[in-house]
């Protein structure tokens, strides 16, 4: 083998050892990016992220049209609270003698209700 074939062979070896050196590097940096304990990380700090514009928005939003963020609230609490709310309103209008028969609790239907209400 000639002079020049020997020095072809160790240039191109030691190509070889360079790119099969950046290829691990390359394959460690994906290891690392990959974990499992990297991308939860990401995935929290993106959502803290997003979370803060998102109140921020909000924050202005509600500084720009405050009656609505109160009319807003206002339909939200009542929702909420229908239950009680229809409860209590019931009571004021003569539903109060059905509440206080336990024993006619849940056998009575709708039909029934319905005529003593018209007699």
């Amino acid at each position: 083998m000639s002079g020049a074939a020997k020095v072809r062979i160790a240039r191109a070896r030691g190509e070889a050892d360079q790119a099969k050196a950046r290829l691990m590097g390359t394959v460690e940096e994906a290891k690392a990016r990959l974990a499992p304990g990297k991308l939860a990380s990401d995935a929290v700090q993106s959502a803290k992220d997003k979370s803060i514009v998102v109140a921020d928005d909000a924050v202005t939003a509600v500084k720009e049209r405050p009656g609505l963020a109160a009319g807003v609230a206002t339909a939200a609490a009542l929702y909420i609270a229908r239950r009680p709310l229809f409860a209590a309103v019931r009571g004021l209008f003569g539903g109060s003698d059905d509440l206080s028969n336990d024993s006619n609790k849940g056998s009575r239907t709708t039909a029934d209700r319905m005529e003593n209400l018209d007699g």
